[in-house]
């Protein structure tokens, strides 16, 4: 997956999550089953990006918002969890220092290539 180049700091941040996310987003065969581990890779970012205290929560929040939309069962629930929980590790090993929202994010196919391209804010 290549990343697009919207601006500086915007191409920076995809790069960034694509780093965080390697392999990850690649699971999914369709570019929706993609698209979907994108927002899930952001969503771990994001978290990331909360105050330790607020993770856990959010986690939970997230895995339960997740199991009501798609109808699923605990044990998907439970590895979607683990997933969240394994990006945001990494994301901490990469990018300990960034603390930037991703607010959207998609995948958009240009030149016969997907390109993945997230929206940011800073957090102060």
């Amino acid at each position: 997956m290549k990343k697009v180049r919207k601006s500086s700091e915007h191409q920076k941040i995809s790069a960034m999550v694509l780093k965080v996310a390697e392999g990850y987003i690649d699971m999914g065969e369709t570019r929706e089953e993609r698209e979907n581990y994108l927002r899930s890779a952001c969503t771990a970012w994001n978290i990331a990006c909360l105050p330790p205290l607020k993770r856990e929560s959010a986690i939970q929040q997230y895995i339960e918002q997740c199991r009501e939309i798609n109808n699923s069962d605990l044990s998907d629930c439970k590895a979607l969890g683990k997933d969240i929980r394994l990006l945001i590790k990494q994301k901490f090993r990469l990018f300990p220092d960034v603390n930037v929202q991703i607010v959207n994010s998609k995948i958009d196919n240009i030149g016969g290539q997907d390109h993945a391209i997230v929206v940011t804010a800073r957090i102060n």
